[in-house]
């Protein structure tokens, strides 16, 4: 889960940093960011629950393995995608900043940042909770036909 979301909050800071070095309106990365985050998220859980239905309709508890190439794959997309991401943030911040004169003012640049940051957060616990919830409603329904 934590690979995915690296994923997704590396693509929404990526267009967060194009949006910066292409200097588009302050609106439009204002209103955008977050729009961009909720569309994100809501697929990809949308997708998880899809997945999981297809996956789960005659799910037995003694059959399962686990994937120990996907775990290796997913804990080293945890591990490096974000030190990677603020690198790159660093770059472009780099890049934008020292263009004179300045595209955006401090103020703009803060309440875009903050508002991108506050999208991604909440997108990102909003999703945990409803995934976790379907998740333990479909462990207590195979709990119950177990017994």
């Amino acid at each position: 889960m934590k690979a995915i979301d690296s994923i997704l909050k590396f693509i929404v800071n990526a267009y967060f940093h194009f949006g910066l070095w292409q200097e588009f309106s302050f609106d439009i990365l204002l209103y955008s960011t977050p729009i961009l985050s909720i569309l994100l998220y809501s697929i990809i859980s949308i997708l998880a629950i899809k997945f999981s239905q297809r996956k789960f309709e005659n799910f037995q508890f003694e059959s399962i393995k686990f994937p120990i190439s996907l775990f290796i794959v997913s804990a080293i997309i945890s591990i490096f995608l974000n030190p990677i991401q603020y690198k790159l943030s660093g770059l472009v911040f780099e890049k934008v900043f020292s263009r004179e004169p300045e595209p955006y003012g401090n103020m703009e640049f803060v309440e875009i940042y903050g508002t991108m940051t506050f999208a991604l957060e909440t997108c990102s616990w909003i999703s945990i909770i409803i995934l976790s919830i379907y998740f333990y409603r479909i462990y207590k329904k195979s709990e119950v036909e177990t017994e």
